[in-house]
């Protein structure tokens, strides 16, 4: 009779433990996830008036891009990660944003930091939209261009001057030179 008192007890006390910490977990990922969020007014990435650092690094297609590409036109530089619920949606708007700007692949760059096999998904999603680079998350070009929030949209015009920043999965396509 006691060894069944003591392991009710037991049993008892390992569900609590199990349930406190199921609590925590729920707790911690909802804290995560509001952490996650965006905000569209977040400062994000360099400020407006500002020339363009200068970067190269290779493409997921194992090519080299240069920023300096990016001269004599407006161009769009935004910048993702793999772990992040808006890129994918931005991902998903990407064919609009294109046509809506009528910016070519060459003039619109897509950093995607994070999982490589991830990012390989989110840019077969890319192809013929953007030019895709690659970086360990967050890595050098985001640092480089001052990304605190994803995804992050930075437009220049033809001088690689910093004409707009947005930060959220739809860019405001009105900050676009001309």
């Amino acid at each position: 009779m006691v060894f069944l008192v003591a392991g009710v007890i037991l049993v008892g006390a390992l569900g609590l433990l199990n349930l406190a910490l199921s609590l925590a977990i729920v707790r911690r990922l909802r804290r995560q996830e509001e952490q996650r969020r965006v905000d569209p007014h977040a400062p994000s990435g360099p400020e407006v008036g500002t020339k363009l650092p200068t970067f190269s690094s290779p493409t997921l297609d194992g090519e080299v891009f240069a920023s300096e590409s990016l001269a004599g036109g407006a161009a769009a530089l935004s910048f993702i990660t793999t772990s992040c619920g808006a890129c994918d949606e931005f991902v998903a708007d990407m064919p609009e944003f294109a046509s809506r700007t009528g910016l070519d692949d060459s003039r619109i760059v897509v950093v995607i930091a994070g999982e490589q096999g991830k990012a390989r998904q989110m840019a077969d999603r890319l192809d013929g939209l953007a030019t895709v680079v690659f970086e360990e998350a967050p890595g050098d070009i985001s640092s480089l261009y001052s990304i605190t929030a994803t995804p992050t949209t930075v437009i220049a015009d033809a001088d690689q001057y910093v004409t707009a920043t947005h930060t959220g999965s739809k860019p405001a396509l009105q900050a676009l030179p001309a």
